[in-house]
């Protein structure tokens, strides 16, 4: 991720300067939301012809890589039974400061499930929702990914017992990597519809990767993290689910120096990752 420090500091102009460039208008005194690390600014504007959008604008050093690259080729790639915000509109440009790249999105149907990663409390979604979820990942399992495309490397897996010391010495080699959509959890999520947003990190990831990260996050509200095992079940008891779910729960453990989210699940998927490494 792109640290704060390197990116310019008046993205608020530069989000204005979009939208007109987009033919979108700005509500008066719109209130903008930005994202982790100050990379990206966002917030609500009308588009062409009356339609209710969403106008995001990211800063990177180059014009280049898999989170600049993400969102166009998930909207050319992924079918229409992957239902999320659909793309109108994108102009990117270069300054002394950095590249910029604004993208304009239909105006989210629904309702984001939560406004953290994490789950304070169980999902309010019925069956047809987690039939429509099961249904959207294999649809996204089976799409084929662009080459060079990853979620993680088989070299960031095997350093994960830095985090979880019990995976000391051994193979931690993917037996598979699946296409996935890389931060499947519950602020990604909408339901009455369901959507699946921010897609700009998607890739190859090991088998049952999506599935895992939806458990770990879903583990504060056990209703909903029994609930995602019933309905992932045999993906996240097979081999590699396993190993996906210890995938997860180091990344948490590491991420969790850094902020309050993943300081708040880290008991959590330490007990997850110690039930994971029972023999079966």
């Amino acid at each position: 991720m792109t640290s704060s420090t390197h990116l310019p500091a008046d993205l608020t102009r530069r989000w204005h300067q979009s939208a007109e460039h987009l033919e979108a208008r700005a509500p008066a005194g719109v209130s903008l939301h930005s994202g982790v690390g100050g990379r990206t600014l966002s917030g609500p504007v009308t588009a062409t012809g009356g339609l209710p959008a969403w106008l995001r604008l990211m800063a990177a050093p180059r014009p280049e890589g898999k989170i600049w690259e993400g969102a166009a080729l998930a909207d050319t790639l992924l079918g229409e039974a992957v239902p999320r915000p659909v793309m109108l509109g994108e102009h990117a440009w270069q300054e002394e400061q950095g590249a910029f790249q604004a993208t304009l999105w239909k105006r989210l149907r629904g309702q984001v499930l939560s406004p953290t990663p994490d789950l304070p409390d169980a999902v309010p979604v019925d069956d047809q929702w987690w039939q429509n979820l099961r249904a959207c990942l294999e649809e996204v399992r089976a799409t084929p990914v662009p080459p060079g495309r990853e979620v993680m490397t088989q070299a960031y897996i095997n350093r994960i017992p830095r985090f979880i010391p019990e995976l000391a010495g051994e193979d931690l080699t993917v037996p598979r990597w699946e296409t996935a959509h890389g931060d499947l959890h519950w602020a990604n999520l909408t339901r009455d519809p369901l959507e699946v947003i921010d897609w700009e990190g998607w890739g190859a990831a090991p088998a049952g990767y999506d599935a895992a990260v939806l458990l770990a996050y879903a583990l504060p509200a056990p209703a909903t993290a029994a609930k995602v095992r019933e309905v992932f079940g045999d993906v996240l008891d097979s081999g590699h689910g396993r190993l996906a779910q210890l995938v997860i729960c180091a990344e948490i453990i590491q991420a969790s120096e850094r902020d309050d989210v993943h300081a708040r699940l880290k008991p959590y998927v330490e007990r997850l990752a110690g039930e994971v490494l029972v023999p079966q």
